[in-house]
């Protein structure tokens, strides 16, 4: 089986492993890539990121859709069984191509960002209607988000399949450490997050507790900030899992849309052995639902996030340690890379058959 992936993002492309590097961001000369690792030993994956930056990147980072990556894939399709895009920004421009051609591969877009951030603006609908309208195969990682093809776009819901997000989870549990933790939360990440309602709560606290953000810019935040709340601009991932691994627990207030964000964040800590309170939201409710070390509250609500974080920092230094390893265990047993791969095998080998 020969699969091109067309991701929505710059990747490495290395001679030599770089283990600093997770590996969806790297193509390592002569080793599988991602998770394609778990597939047969006989399948063959080409890549074809964004690229670099220029003058054509900057129009596609305006208008939010990539042109150049999709066209480089209709040109070289044929050579492939499947082409798998990850993100609608790469995948609709390279499906309205393929929809005008008679040979094509099997086309399986990966829809992280609602197709078009889940607006329901008639004119944008029907745009993506009409390059849809050969309905390629459909993965979602937030099951709820079949919604919004029920609503929008119901000529295709017999095509979107669900497949939970899957970790890497031998990486990052290597990581972990049981030395004493500090006497700090963590949030970090710049996308999708709420953090003016995370700040609202600490506000709310009953003793003043330390807040470490990384990787969000505080200009964009027009409020006071607490004393004890700092922000860090972006880090190198071994920085950012030496924080989380001394942090007390890891705070990531989600907003509510209806496509998948913020998972790769909680499944990532949660690997890496750390007690978690996160907002209940269409992305998150499949995978903390039912999870032992995970506080859940409701999106929106200061009052109640702020009574979490004092339950979360009350809670004595074996207890910490013990719901985060159930935590370690549940990602292990049920969101881990190789099951994710898995799945995406199985309907590969009905997209190629």
């Amino acid at each position: 089986m020969k699969i091109l992936f067309i991701p929505n993002w710059k990747l490495h492309f290395l001679d030599d492993d770089n283990e600093t590097i997770q590996a969806p961001d790297k193509y390592v000369k002569g080793k599988p890539y991602w998770f394609f690792r778990y597939f047969p030993e006989d399948t063959k994956v080409d890549v074809i990121d964004i690229g670099k930056m220029n003058l054509f990147r900057k129009i596609e980072k305006k208008i939010k859709f990539y042109f150049c990556q999709p066209v480089k894939a209709f040109k070289c399709r044929n050579k492939y069984n499947i082409v798998i895009s990850h993100g609608a920004q790469s995948g609709l421009v390279y499906e309205l191509l393929c929809s005008f051609v008679k040979h094509k591969p099997k086309h399986i877009m990966l829809d992280v960002g609602g197709l078009n951030g889940a607006r329901s603006n008639p004119l944008e609908v029907f745009m993506i209607r009409f390059a849809l309208r050969k309905k390629p195969t459909i993965i979602i990682h937030s099951s709820r988000q079949i919604s919004l093809y029920r609503t929008l776009y119901p000529q295709l819901v017999e095509n979107v399949h669900f497949i939970p997000f899957g970790v890497d989870y031998d990486y990052f549990s290597r990581f972990a450490n049981e030395d004493k933790t500090k006497d700090y939360a963590i949030s970090f990440g710049s996308y999708k997050r709420d953090y003016p309602t995370l700040l609202k709560a600490w506000k709310l606290l009953s003793n003043p507790k330390q807040l470490r953000i990384i990787g969000a810019d505080i200009s964009k935040y027009q409020m006071s900030i607490p004393e004890n709340v700092s922000f860090t601009g972006k880090c190198h991932l071994s920085e950012l899992i030496n924080q989380i691994n001394k942090s007390r627990c890891v705070v990531l207030a989600l907003p509510e849309y209806n496509y998948s964000y913020g998972q790769m964040s909680f499944l990532q800590s949660m690997a890496l052995g750390k007690v978690l309170i996160v907002t209940l939201t269409i992305p998150s409710i499949d995978y903390i639902s039912d999870a032992p070390g995970v506080f859940s509250v409701e999106p929106n609500s200061p009052e109640k996030l702020a009574d979490c974080i004092d339950k979360v920092f009350s809670l004595p230094e074996e207890k910490l340690k013990e719901l985060g390893k159930a935590n370690q265990d549940y990602v292990s047993s049920r969101f881990n890379e190789k099951q994710m791969a898995e799945k995406f095998y199985d309907l590969c080998k009905q997209d190629c058959l």
